[in-house]
């Protein structure tokens, strides 16, 4: 076996390549350093922060009308649904905008590209993870160090206010539904109101507990009465030690309390204010319409509770996160790391520089003219 197949034979390549392989290597390490030494150095400033149970908002909790746990911390999908929030462009838009990026990266905002060029920039630069603990980390690097700790709290704040309002959306819509609701319930009261009254002004019905009472002992009364009267004047009458002015007024009292009985019985007329056929005409109906003004008054009067309540719930500032730690401004650069820069640059070189000594030791009998003329 040649000493070209065989590991000693890679030695012995290299051994005459050596000088060759040092000069390759010394210049990518003096040029790595001199590369490195150009670039800028970028700061991470992270601020972590768990996703707020939206049961939080929920009026009954607020309000202690129920008797669940409550839950500070959201689950895995109101996690999710953060992270989705903290990467949408609207967040990096915010960012684009507040923070005057397009000249904070030396981009033209006026040309075509502008737009996408400066989001994908801030994406470079911006990151938003799921730890271990399943807590969000939201990162920013920047190359001035302040700066990167007040854009990653400011991203987060935006982020916990659209998390807000979207909360706060689906408030809204519930309170614009009780506000159509309660306006179309207090019309329809408005017209109940309008036929009870009339029915009770038709009827003479104002209160049917009272009036009906009234009736009853008016009907009875006049009965035992009629009763009582024709009794005393089969007693009376043959009796020639009374005198005629007894027994007339015994008959007239009589015949007053019959004529009572016949108001209250016989078919009415629009004189009688108070008449058992037209009060039992009109009772069901009367009865009927106040029982839905009632419970439509009972409806309206829970329907604007519970609107108060959802109120007070939207217009408290509920956090849609909770924040564990705020970025602070770095204080160690985050990148480049120019000493495993450089050390991967030359070993790189080393290899590749090796690699090109072993073919063209390999290669180095081939005559190359003949080749070509063939």
């Amino acid at each position: 076996m040649s000493n070209r197949d065989n590991l000693l034979g890679v030695f012995s390549t290299i051994y005459r390549w050596r000088k060759a392989i040092r000069n390759i290597c010394l210049i990518t390490l003096i040029g790595s350093i001199g590369i490195t030494l150009l670039m800028d150095n970028y700061y991470q400033a992270t601020t972590i922060f768990y996703p707020a149970s939206p049961e939080l908002a929920n009026p009954e909790l607020i309000f202690g009308y129920t008797s669940k746990v409550t839950e500070y911390f959201g689950s895995d999908r109101d996690l999710d649904r953060l992270v989705e929030v903290a990467v949408s462009n609207e967040v990096v838009d915010y960012m684009v905008g507040k923070f005057k990026l397009y000249e904070h990266y030396d981009i033209d905002s006026t040309s075509k590209q502008g737009p996408h060029k400066v989001r994908k920039q801030f994406r470079k630069l911006y990151s938003v993870l799921k730890n271990k603990n399943d807590a969000i980390e939201l990162s920013i690097e920047d190359t001035d160090a302040e700066l990167a700790a007040v854009m990653a709290n400011a991203a987060r704040d935006k982020v916990n206010t659209i998390g807000q309002r979207l909360i706060k959306s689906s408030q809204a819509t519930l309170l614009a539904t009780f506000e159509d609701n309660m306006t179309r319930k207090k019309t329809e009261l408005t017209i109940l109101a309008d036929s009870l009254n009339r029915l009770k002004k038709f009827y003479n019905i104002y209160d049917a507990g009272s009036q009906g009472g009234q009736l009853a002992e008016n009907l009875t009364k006049a009965e035992s009465e009629i009763i009582r009267g024709k009794a005393r004047l089969e007693i009376l009458e043959n009796n020639p030690l009374i005198p005629q002015d007894t027994i007339q007024f015994i008959k007239a009292d009589v015949r007053a309390y019959e004529r009572e009985l016949a108001r209250l019985t016989s078919p009415p007329n629009k004189d009688d204010r108070l008449n058992l056929e037209r009060f039992n005409e009109g009772l069901p109906q009367v009865s009927t319409l106040a029982d839905l003004h009632y419970q439509g008054r009972k409806q309206l009067s829970y329907d604007l509770e519970r609107y108060n309540q959802i109120l007070a719930a939207y217009k408290t500032d509920i956090p849609a996160l909770q924040l564990v730690e705020s970025a602070e401004t770095p204080r160690i650069k985050s990148r480049p790391g120019r000493t495993v820069i450089v050390l991967a640059a030359v070993i790189a070189a080393f290899f590749f520089a090796v690699l090109g000594a072993l073919i063209a030791d390999a290669y180095r009998d081939i005559n190359w003219e003949d080749i070509k003329r063939q």
